[in-house]
């Protein structure tokens, strides 16, 4: 680094934090839990096409964070703006008979204005030794997250990527971790220099966000929340794009899916969770290459994902295309992937036809106040243990962690029995299920509780959906 640089950046992180850098940074995965969500109210209308494509994400979105009792904060041009397309956001809502005190719309006219997608315009989350004080870093182009860093009351710093020249290697929707600092994975273009594939350890990743490992994989695509859709630890939904897909007398590439199966070996290859086991793959096909004759609109089938959706504590919010089957498809895969989650569709079709859904329309900010849980959980099929089975898990809270409960019952039972977690070391918790018979199904799951109140499960949506495991 420039000497002169160096100098330059540490007096301006000191100026914010007091010191160089967050200490111990982690960023959050997106199932944990969030406090509000960000949009910005940019819409692509054309002639003859419908409001109600156009305004449904934010209608949905509105809807979903009300039931989740989290705040949602709307950025709309001012009236002077040439963007303001003379639409009163107010007044559409009102119109739904939605009013509700989480919904916050701000007239902010930025450099931005023209494009709505929030993901990529800053707001990168990090907590301080996991779960204390957040902070938001934001890239020199990210004017919307300095500007809701400022609005929101958050610690906030401008830092400047040193690898990689494209500006959109470290946009939002180019970043996908696990929450444990494990991996990230990011797209580069299919035009630049890096070796396909390739798992490098960035010191910038881990200086400043935690993360060990980045996983480069080269695809077609801009960001890899196009093809690509982390939904816990160890699973992701994965783009498909079969040949059928293509209209040869409307698309110019039809080769995505070599990439996307590239990608693949490469998660395979490179990549292990947080526990050491595979991540699985689970395929949604998207919807096919369509011409819309009434608005002369072209959706191809690389921009027509499902796996640009977003996750809301216990809420999914999945694109949709106006396509049958593969709407109904998509919903029913990611319920299957995903069960104990209310699975929302988000009709996408306007957005879509520019590289945007659902997830790049949104941007998520985490609690305050985290519960950080790391549990290995058992699945499949599990040796029988004439000593049980021992449940052990890593929680901390700023707060102190007050209970660790275990609640578990077996496929001949009707009610969950609790166990009180013993804290053996630390943050480090552990508990016993006895032993039962050979096929014998256990379902379990975790609630822990800090010393100020707060409750939170593992997983999130328990007892709906819990851990399972069939004894040998």
């Amino acid at each position: 680094m420039n000497l002169k640089l160096g100098i330059s950046l540490l007096i301006f992180f000191s100026s914010w934090f007091g010191y160089s850098q967050v200490s111990n940074p982690r960023h959050p995965a997106e199932w944990e839990e969030i406090s509000s969500v960000i949009m910005e109210f940019r819409y692509f209308k054309k002639p003859n096409s419908s409001w109600d494509e156009a305004l449904d994400p934010f209608i949905k979105t509105t809807k979903a964070c009300i039931e989740e009792g989290i705040n949602l904060y709307i950025i709309k041009p001012s009236n002077n703006s040439k963007y303001s397309y003379q639409a009163n956001l107010d007044s559409i809502l009102k119109s739904r008979n939605i009013s509700s005190p989480f919904v916050h719309i701000i007239s902010k006219d930025t450099i931005l204005d023209a494009y709505p997608w929030v993901r990529d315009h800053g707001m990168n989350f990090v907590y301080k030794n996991d779960v204390e004080q957040a902070y938001l870093y934001n890239f020199s182009k990210d004017y919307t997250g300095d500007f809701i860093a400022k609005q929101l009351n958050y610690p906030n710093a401008i830092i400047t990527p040193k690898i990689n020249k494209n500006d959109y290697y470290t946009d939002g929707g180019n970043f996908l971790t696990d929450g444990h600092g494990t991996f990230n994975i990011a797209t580069t273009d299919i035009t630049e220099d890096l070796p396909t594939s390739l798992a490098l350890k960035y010191d910038y990743f881990y200086k400043y966000f935690g993360i060990r490992k980045t996983l480069n994989v080269l695809v077609p695509f801009v960001h890899v929340d196009y093809f690509l859709k982390l939904i816990n630890e160890e699973t992701a939904i994965i783009s498909y794009i079969p040949n059928n897909n293509y209209d040869i007398s409307i698309d110019e590439y039809s080769n995505h899916q070599y990439y996307i199966d590239q990608a693949a070996i490469s998660i395979s290859q490179y990549l292990k969770s947080a526990y050491g086991r595979e991540l699985k793959l689970i395929p949604i096909q998207n919807a096919p290459t369509t011409y819309d004759k009434k608005t002369e609109t072209i959706l191809h089938t690389s921009k027509a994902t499902y796996t640009n959706s977003l996750i809301l504590n216990k809420t999914v919010l999945v694109p949709q295309y106006s396509m049958k089957p593969f709407d109904s498809l998509a919903i029913n895969t990611y319920k299957k992937a995903m069960p104990g989650y209310k699975i929302v569709g988000v009709n996408c079709k306007r957005y879509g036809q520019y590289y945007g859904a659902i997830h790049c329309l949104t941007q998520e900010i985490y609690t305050n106040n985290p519960i950080y849980i790391k549990h290995k959980w058992y699945q499949g099929i599990v040796k029988n243990n004439l000593n049980g089975f021992p449940i052990s898990l890593v929680a901390k809270s700023s707060d102190g962690i007050l209970e660790a409960i275990l609640y578990w019952k077996t496929n001949e039972t009707k009610s969950y029995q609790s166990l009180q977690m013993k804290n053996i070391e630390n943050d480090a918790f552990e508990a016993l299920i006895p032993t039962e018979k050979s096929g014998t199904t256990i379902n379990y799951y975790i609630k822990i509780q800090n010393n100020n109140g707060k409750v939170i499960k593992k997983p999130m949506v328990a007892p709906k959906y819990s851990y399972s495991f069939i004894i040998e």
